[in-house]
């Protein structure tokens, strides 16, 4: 179980920084670098003519699994910012995207495989955009209370309504 939620860490100063822990994510990504040099070293020196077919397409899948695995943690949420009118997503190698408070029109908290949190926003020319996220970031209930509470304009999904003044309701408990 997560620890509780303070108060004062839902609103201290800007800019406020939730990040995915670096240490997970670039071992994660030297882990799967070095399958795929070993991989490739298997595929050079150690089969031949000779090897049987399984062995030779064994380490083509393994690299095959382990490029999916580099490319999710270098594509994934790698950072989330609350500036003092904005919000920041950043990612390792694609580009940032930043969101006015007042153009966020809707969160919800929706089921695929795993769980996604979703925005709906308006962009630079004002025309409805999807963000879409796993829920799987750290800190994910804090950053949606975060979001609910700086974003004028909101509308929660009827579930996340319900979870986020349960959250609210904890906070001031406290």
């Amino acid at each position: 179980m997560s620890a509780e939620i303070q108060i004062d860490q839902i609103r201290p100063e800007h800019p406020i920084h939730y990040r995915f822990p670096p240490f997970v994510r670039w071992g994660m990504v030297l882990v799967t670098t070095l399958v795929c040099i070993y991989s490739l070293y298997f595929l050079i020196k150690v089969v031949n003519s000779e090897t049987p077919p399984f062995f030779k397409i064994l380490p083509l899948i393994i690299m095959f699994i382990a490029l999916d695995s580099a490319l999710k943690h270098l594509t994934t949420l790698n950072c989330v910012t609350f500036y003092e009118d904005r919000i920041g997503f950043s990612y390792i190698i694609k580009p940032k995207l930043e969101i006015k408070y007042d153009d966020v029109l809707y969160m919800e908290l929706r089921k695929h495989i795993t769980y996604y949190v979703q925005f709906r926003y308006l962009d630079a020319q004002g025309q409805e955009k999807m963000f879409s996220t796993p829920a799987s970031f750290p800190k994910t209930l804090e950053i949606m209370l975060i979001i609910a509470d700086l974003a004028p304009n909101i509308k929660l999904s009827d579930k996340l309504s319900s979870a986020v003044q349960h959250m609210r309701d904890k906070t001031e408990e406290q």
